[in-house]
C-alpha cells in the first residue's frame, strides 16, 4: 500500500448536528477519508516542525517480494525501495541524479545494486554510489554520480528507513518485539491509514489524558506514570497492565496484559501528514481471532481522534492546567528529534 500526501483542500463539511463529546466511533474513518469531517480549507502549514530525525517504517516486509523494486513517498520525498538478490531490502532516492529519470518505474535489482531504465546505469543499494555506466566502460565514474541511500533494516515484519535532514547516522535501535516470534501468540496483523496530523501531535495524545473523557467518552480521567530518558520514553497505567514504550517520534510499542501487544509505526509523508502502520499480535489462548479482534478494537478507538486530528492548529503557548504538565515535557522531549534548516 503506497500512500501519497493529498494537494487539495480536501474541504468536507461534516453532517449536520456532527456530535461530539464523546466523538463518534466510526472505524470506517480509518480507511475512508471521505468520511471523515475535513472543515480546514488548507490543512497545510498547520505545525512549525520539519520531518522529525528517525527510524520510519516505509513498508512491510511482505510487501516487497525477492527482485521487487517498489516506489513510494516518505519524509516529503519521492523514493524507491527494492530487495536486493541476496534478500536484503533497501531505499534510495528516487531520481537518478544522470538525467532525473525514476528509479522505481521500469529499473531492474541486479545484484545489490538497482539499474536505471533510462540509460542503464547501475546504484549500489548500500551507499547509492553508481557503480556501472554499461554504454561507457573503461571511464571513471564520478563520485557525485550517486543518489542519497537510506540506513535500512528490517525487523518486527517490517522495513524501516532511517532519516536525518542533516544525513548523521543512527543514534538508537529499533528494539525487536518478541511477541511477535512467540508461538503461542498469533501471526501479527496489520492496520495502514493516512492522517493529516504531524508526528509529534499525534504522539502527543497519548499524555493528553483529560482528552480520554471527552473524546472517548471515559468515566474518569486515567492516571498514569509518565518519564522520558533520551530518546525513550515510558507510560503505565491501569495498575501496570498497561504500558506503553516510545522510541523517538516514530515507534510505540504497547502492551496490555493478557489482551495484545503492538508496534505503533507513525511515518511522515511530509511535515504535515503521516501514514500510520499498527502491527497487532495477542495470545492464542484468547481465541481464533484474538489479534484482529484486539485490532478492531483499537482501530475503533482511534476513530475518535480523526476528527480532532485532521481540523485543529498547533499551540505554541498552550493555556494548560497544572495536571497536563505532561504536555510540556512531552514537546521538550520532542524537540531532540528535529534538525531545522540554517538560517540564510
Amino acid at each position: 500500500m503506497t500512500l501519497t500526501p493529498e494537494r487539495s483542500s480536501g474541504f468536507v463539511m461534516p453532517p449536520e448536528g456532527y456530535p461530539g463529546l464523546p466523538m463518534p466511533n466510526n472505524i470506517d474513518l480509518l480507511l475512508d477519508p471521505d468520511r471523515r469531517p475535513r472543515v480546514i480549507r488548507d490543512h497545510r502549514g498547520r505545525f512549525p516542525f520539519p520531518v522529525p530525525n528517525g527510524w520510519f517504517v516505509v513498508a512491510m516486509s511482505d510487501e516487497l517480494t525477492p527482485g521487487a523494486v517498489k516506489p513510494t513517498y516518505a519524509f516529503g520525498r519521492e523514493l524507491v525501495l527494492f530487495r536486493a538478490d541476496d534478500g536484503t531490502a533497501h531505499c534510495m532516492d528516487a531520481h537518478c541524479p544522470h538525467l532525473g529519470a525514476h528509479l522505481g518505474v521500469g529499473g531492474q535489482v541486479e545484484g545489490n545494486c538497482l539499474r536505471c531504465p533510462f540509460h542503464g546505469w547501475a546504484f549500489d543499494g548500500d551507499t547509492g554510489q553508481c557503480t556501472d555506466i554499461p554504454y561507457d566502460p573503461g571511464t571513471p565514474i564520478p563520485r557525485k554520480a550517486r543518489t542519497l541511500a537510506y540506513p535500512t533494516l528490517e525487523r518486527n515484519r517490517a522495513i524501516w528507513a532511517w532519516y536525518h535532514a542533516a544525513g548523521e547516522p543512527p543514534f538508537y535501535d529499533v528494539p525487536e518485539v518478541e511477541e511477535f516470534s512467540d508461538p503461542d501468540w498469533h501471526e501479527p496483523v496489520v492496520r495502514t491509514f493516512a492522517i493529516r496530523i504531524c508526528a509529534q501531535e499525534m504522539a502527543e495524545n497519548n499524555v493528553d489524558r483529560a482528552h480520554f473523557r471527552y473524546v472517548h467518552g471515559t468515566e474518569a480521567i486515567p492516571d498514569e506514570e509518565f518519564i522520558v530518558d533520551g530518546i525513550y520514553k515510558r507510560a503505565v497505567g491501569m495498575d501496570g497492565a498497561f504500558v506503553r514504550e516510545g522510541y523517538a517520534l516514530g515507534l510505540g510499542i504497547l502492551r496490555m496484559r493478557n489482551f495484545a501487544t503492538w508496534i505503533s509505526s507513525t511515518t511522515p509523508i511530509d511535515e504535515d501528514n503521516i501514514v500510520v502502520r499498527w502491527i497487532f499480535t495477542a495470545p492464542r489462548a484468547n481465541g481464533p481471532h484474538a489479534a484482529d479482534e484486539a485490532a478492531d478494537n483499537y482501530c475503533s478507538g482511534v476513530s475518535q481522534d480523526i476528527p480532532i486530528w485532521e481540523n485543529k492548529v498547533y499551540r505554541d503557548q498552550p493555556l494548560l492546567r497544572g495536571m497536563e504538565r505532561d504536555v510540556i515535557a512531552h514537546r521538550e522531549w520532542a524537540r531532540q528529534f528535529y534538525t531545522y534548516p540554517a538560517a540564510e
